[in-house]
């Protein structure tokens, strides 16, 4: 049985950096790029959630890449966001080409604020850049007791239509999350590749090699070499194929933009755009009902006797929720290249970070 392996993890290539320290860092680092404080703080949370989850390549290994386009005016860290549609149901934000982060908080918690008044919230928004790790932002919802969805663009075409061997659509990924009573809640957070691409630069970080049937080379050829790899396979086939496609459907034409193989890496004009949804557990069904049948479903579920290969049977998001715990208590693991990343944008802002410079 293949088992769909995590981010990569080896204690010889990595410190542990203390959580609280690093996200004041961060903050005082957007900040120092004209962010305002409250805007800094909401672009640092998501990243620090991305990070705790076990999510790094969407974490604050981005951080240099997006103060990169801060500086080539790509983002601009004061971006103004807009509302430009405007129901008691829905909602279409402009990003104004800020840090994605800010307006992808916004759009949700205004989903939210809808979905207390009439059941469900859906915001859309437009002209926004990349916003990191989908499920922090289902998981906002969750917290409200709701369920939540998000889903989000990316640049053009680097997933393979099924039966192709060229790109088609984008690698979009998508986010549901599912409050329990008690505990952490049911959080899916998917690529609609069979990996994300953090996942396979990550992977060429620690020096690993790919597994087969993840991606191919610019010829179409199958690879297992991270530096060849052009293309990425899509999730089950026709399945994440299809996926890809309508999250594109979502954060494009919706709302006005450019579906993948329209797109260009030209970050300052083809940014991301975002797409959230949050469902009022309390306007369908009592409370009480929802959560017994979530939670006694959850805990059957755990109770299954587990497959060859595995030693237990976990919900999704089980295993992110053990790496946060973990992980706030121990400070993260940080890959060394990251570090050395962080202490350069350190040196040039003047701002010391919380980790040991070899």
């Amino acid at each position: 049985m293949a088992i769909i392996p995590g981010y990569p993890l080896d204690e010889g290539q990595e410190q542990r950096v203390p959580v609280d320290p690093l996200r004041q860092w961060v903050i005082d680092v957007l900040c120092h790029e004209a962010m305002i404080p409250v805007e800094a703080a909401a672009g640092a949370d998501r990243l620090i959630e991305a990070d705790l989850r076990g999510i790094p390549s969407h974490g604050t290994r981005a951080l240099p890449r997006y103060l990169d386009q801060m500086k080539a005016g790509g983002i601009d860290p004061r971006a103004t966001i807009l509302t430009e549609r405007d129901t008691p149901a829905m909602a279409v934000l402009n990003g104004g080409k800020g840090l994605g982060h800010v307006a992808a908080t916004r759009a949700m918690q205004m989903a939210i604020a809808k979905a207390k008044e009439v059941g469900t919230g859906t915001v859309a928004v437009k002209a926004s850049q990349h916003f990191g790790a989908a499920q922090v932002y289902a998981m906002m919802a969750a917290a409200e007791g709701m369920i939540g969805y998000a889903t989000t663009s990316t640049g053009p075409a680097t997933v393979t239509a099924y039966g192709s061997r060229g790109p088609a659509v984008a690698n979009n990924a998508l986010a549901w999350a599912a409050p329990t009573r008690d505990g952490h809640p049911v959080v899916l957070d998917m690529a609609c590749a069979v990996s994300s691409w953090g996942k396979v630069h990550s992977m060429g970080m620690y020096g690993q090699p790919i597994p087969e049937g993840w991606a191919v080379d610019a010829e179409g050829n199958p690879t297992t070499n991270v530096d060849d790899a052009k293309t990425l396979l899509p999730a089950a086939g026709p399945r994440g194929y299809g996926l890809a496609f309508f999250s594109s459907v979502l954060c494009g034409p919706l709302v006005g933009a450019r579906m993948p193989l329209k797109k260009t890496w030209e970050i300052a004009s083809d940014g991301s755009e975002h797409f959230m949804y949050a469902i009022d557990i309390n306007a369908f069904v009592e409370p009480d009902d929802f959560y017994n049948q979530i939670e006694a479903t959850v805990s059957e579920i755990r109770e299954l006797d587990p497959a060859e290969g595995f030693d237990r049977v976990c919900l999704p998001g089980d295993l992110e929720a053990e790496r946060e715990r973990a992980w706030r208590q121990d400070g993260l693991p940080m890959h060394n290249d990251q570090v050395e990343s962080l202490q350069a944008v350190a040196e040039a802002k003047g701002i010391p970070g919380p980790w040991t410079v070899a």
